[in-house]
């Protein structure tokens, strides 16, 4: 039997978190014995996943209760809501990476235990890599902002991880400052992904229409009904997994006030059948024939 969507992003937002924990608990040790700010550095990005996680399952479990008196449109945002956290919580850590590692740079200390670092860090890209296949899946069998930024998220961790590896191995064969600098190019990487995901959420927080191509099938679905003459006033926007559409369709006045409510329902099946979850309210607009 097929799950549910809430099945599924219960799933993911709960794989999230405790592979968070588990990373968080495994990183630690290792910079606790390495003195690696590589490894700090991945340990304070994990801490930040754990954070972003939970987040991420409160926020899901919001945004799937259904429409109520108060939120008629649903509660879909609060996905929007929980990217825009993760978005500020990945900016703060790279702040903090980037402090740390001008001090290491300023002030250089020779990494201990490298050996025992990488084994650390092969783990973490292993056990990283097997939560984001999963959460792949998951978003192959519906769609999840909050979930998407998970991903992304975690897909970077996947770099950084491998970073801090190599930083690990150079300081093996004497080369300490390369985990500052690596550690540099990771708070780089992380700006990026603060910028990726806040902009993603801005998006969604703001309304902004669907793509171009998304809005074009929109209005060759609605024009693939036989009594249609013309689409125009289209607007929408996505919440969660909702998609809203709004749009005007031209017909003949003639037609009968059945024929014309049959037309509409028509264009609102078409385009609901485009996606997997859609609110769509149909306006007819009569066009007058000069005799």
């Amino acid at each position: 039997m097929a799950l549910s969507r809430q099945k599924w992003l219960t799933m993911a937002t709960y794989a999230s978190t405790l592979t968070a924990v588990f990373l968080v608990l495994l990183k630690a040790a290792a910079w606790l014995l390495s003195g690696s700010v590589s490894i700090l550095a991945s340990f304070a990005d994990s801490l930040i996943d754990l954070a972003a996680s939970a987040l991420n399952l409160i926020a899901v479990r919001v945004a799937l209760r259904p429409a109520d008196a108060d939120h008629t449109f649903g509660h879909g945002k609060a996905e929007g809501l929980s990217a825009l956290a993760q978005s500020a919580f990945i900016g703060g850590s790279a702040v903090f990476l980037l402090l740390n590692a001008v001090n290491r740079l300023i002030n250089p200390e020779q990494v201990q235990h490298t050996g025992w670092g990488i084994g650390v860090m092969l783990i973490s890209v292993a056990v990283t890599l097997a939560l984001v296949t999963f959460q792949r899946y998951v978003l192959r069998q519906t769609v999840s902002q909050a979930v998407e930024a998970d991903r992304l998220h975690y897909l970077s961790d996947i770099l950084s991880n491998a970073v801090v590896l190599a930083a690990l191995v150079m300081a093996a064969y004497g080369w300490h400052t390369a985990d500052a600098w690596l550690a540099l190019v990771l708070a780089v990487w992380m700006f990026k992904n603060t910028v990726d995901i806040g902009k993603g959420a801005v998006n969604t927080l703001m309304d902004k229409a669907l793509s171009a191509e998304t809005l074009d099938a929109i209005r060759q679905a609605a024009l693939s009904v036989n009594t249609v003459a013309d689409v125009h006033s289209l607007k929408t926007r996505q919440a969660g997994n909702t998609v809203f559409v709004q749009l005007h369709i031209s017909m003949d006045g003639g037609l009968s006030l059945e024929t014309s409510h049959q037309a509409a329902r028509s264009v609102e099946d078409k385009i609901k059948a485009l996606f997997e979850e859609a609110d769509v309210i149909v306006h007819t607009d009569p066009v007058r024939h000069s005799s």
